[in-house]
C-alpha cells in the first residue's frame, strides 16, 4: 500500500463540505485500538457524535487488510440494518 499511495491534493484543504450524511442517516463506525495515524480516543469520539453503531477490533490504521473479517462483519450488520429498515438514524449532536 506503500509503494501506491499517493499524497493529497492540495484542494482537499480548499473544498467545501455540505451537510453531513452522519446527521440524517444510520451510521456504523470500526475504532481501531491500535491506530497511530487517528488517535483511537478521537475514532471513539467521531463514531459518538455520529450517533454511529461502533465495533472496536486490536489494528492499526489498516484494520482492512489486517482483519478483513470484522470489516465485513460490520458492513453486513449495516446493510442488514438498512435492508430491513430497523436502522436507527442518528440524532444531529
Amino acid at each position: 500500500m506503500y509503494a501506491v499511495q499517493q499524497s493529497l491534493s492540495m484542494s482537499t484543504f480548499d473544498d467545501v463540505m455540505g451537510f453531513p450524511s452522519w446527521r440524517s442517516r444510520p451510521t456504523w463506525y470500526l475504532v481501531a485500538t491500535a491506530d497511530e495515524a487517528i488517535p483511537p480516543d478521537a475514532e471513539r469520539m467521531f463514531a459518538q457524535r455520529m450517533g454511529a453503531t461502533t465495533v472496536e477490533v486490536a489494528s492499526s490504521h489498516v484494520a482492512m487488510v489486517s482483519h478483513p473479517d470484522e470489516v465485513v462483519g460490520l458492513i453486513h450488520a449495516a446493510a442488514q440494518a438498512a435492508q430491513s429498515g430497523s436502522a436507527t438514524i442518528a440524532s444531529p449532536a
